[in-house]
């Protein structure tokens, strides 16, 4: 036999005899410790978006099924609702804006104007306050995602962002004023809708150049509109302080909550992952959240950026109890939107993304997960308000899984990776102590929900 053919052949037996002693890729075991608990989840969150012709929607052959798709296949359970410095205001820039009197263009310039309603933030004059905007909202996004979530028997989170991108200090600055406009917003949702926001957040992006408001102005206005509220049969919730920069998360907590009466209320430290996105800020953030007594939440990452890595991640070192990375339109794109028959298609990041939302419900509280392989396959459990356990793994590779630790039960077998997504056709049968055993065919996300 030539030297190079009895090479060969010693490589291919070689080979062989390893496959052989090697076997199977050994399955990472999982273990769940409900005993061990952490976050509460208060809802998975998208930004109700404003179009440049209001009047005109470019969305309206596929609104109903984008939104029926945004519930039934990703899971949205919040929405951000937004409202301008510039609703308070007499011009009536936001309602020709609305109507189609005023081109995008001109209002964008102006969006932020306001104009006090009188001298006495104690007296609401309502010809001051321009709702239109916020109406056009509540009814094209809101009201449309309440129905659906109610048919389902879940109830839609709102979280109202008040947004002033403008240079300087102004009159909503003043505590009482600001608690003016907040008082105002309440009763015309009340009177006009028959709900009020389950959360205010105070402030967007308070640390960017345009903005000038501090954690004291935040404090100080969190202050006065709770005790506005109260005083008039509302129920105080804020959200703060939603800055860009991570690092600003905490010097801006610590300022807000050395104003007396701002901590009370605070239901929500909300950070945005724009910048200073680091693992220890991101655990301080945690930590402080924690010892205070108050949820976290990571509000805004748009721009397809906000992937399962960074969700996970958040859940499991931010200890987050809600989560934004898109608008509402931005889960999907759109082919052939002008034609009778758009195709909507979920944006990559969204398809890995909703194997968290989907089945990670309103009310699911965060129990211990260990992994003997944690880089590989690294999971988070969560027990759902009707006691079925989720259990979500981030896998590195493709791989078996051993879960250990399940209730007796049934449960769905989902996954996305590269190559696309799958929900098994046959629910795993969890018997009486024993293990689940299932696996991933590659790098992505792997959910086993219970129902």
């Amino acid at each position: 036999m030539p030297m190079t053919a009895f090479r060969h052949l010693f490589i291919c037996l070689a080979l062989a005899a390893l496959a052989q002693i090697s076997g199977p890729a050994r399955a990472a075991e999982i273990t769940l410790d409900p005993a061990t608990t952490f976050q509460t989840i208060n809802g998975w969150e998208a930004t109700a978006d404003m179009v440049d012709t209001p009047h005109t929607p470019p969305w309206v052959r596929y609104r109903e099924e984008m939104l029926d798709r945004l519930v039934s296949e990703v899971g949205i359970n919040r929405v951000r609702l937004e409202i301008r410095a510039g609703a308070e205001s007499s011009t009536g820039i936001v309602s020709d804006f609305i109507s189609g009197k005023l081109p995008y263009n001109r209002w964008k310039s102006r969006r932020y104007e306001t104009a006090n309603d009188n001298g006495d933030p104690f007296s609401i004059n309502w010809r001051g306050f321009d709702f239109a905007e916020l109406d056009w909202h509540i009814e094209n996004g809101v009201l449309p995602l309440m129905r659906r979530l109610q048919a389902r028997g879940e109830r839609l989170i709102v979280n109202l962002c008040y947004v002033a991108f403008r240079d300087g200090r102004y009159y909503h600055m003043e505590p009482e004023e600001y608690a003016e406009l907040v008082l105002a917003t309440y009763i015309h949702m009340r009177d006009t809708y028959g709900f009020v926001p389950d959360m205010w957040e105070v402030i967007l992006e308070p640390d960017l150049s345009k903005n000038s408001w501090n954690g004291t102005d935040i404090g100080r206005a969190m202050a006065a509109t709770a005790k506005r509220l109260r005083a008039n049969g509302f129920s105080p919730a804020f959200v703060a302080p939603s800055v860009t920069d991570m690092r600003n998360a905490l010097p801006y907590l610590d300022d807000i909550v050395a104003v007396p009466g701002a901590k009370e209320h605070m239901v929500e430290f909300s950070y945005h992952r724009y910048r200073g996105g680091g693992q220890k800020v991101l655990r301080d953030i945690a930590a402080r959240g924690r010892e205070l007594g108050i949820r976290t939440a990571m509000l805004e990452w748009w721009f397809g950026k906000a992937t399962y890595k960074v969700l996970h991640n958040d859940l499991k070192n931010g200890e987050v109890s809600a989560w934004q990375g898109r608008v509402i339109e931005g889960h999907y794109d759109v082919e052939n939107r002008d034609s009778a028959h758009p195709n909507l298609t979920l944006r990559p990041e969204i398809r890995y993304n909703l194997q968290y939302f989907r089945y990670i419900r309103h009310g699911a509280r965060r129990i211990g997960a260990t992994s003997d392989d944690p880089r590989n396959f690294d999971p988070l459990a969560f027990i759902n308000t009707n006691g079925k356990y989720t259990v979500v793994v981030k896998a590195e590779k493709a791989g078996p899984v051993v879960l250990h630790g399940l209730p007796p039960g049934r449960y769905k077998l989902s996954y996305a990776v590269g190559s696309g997504s799958k929900e098994l056709p046959d629910p795993a049968v969890v018997g009486t102590g024993a293990p689940l055993v299932t696996e991933i065919p590659g790098v992505g996300v792997l959910t086993i929900a219970g129902f």
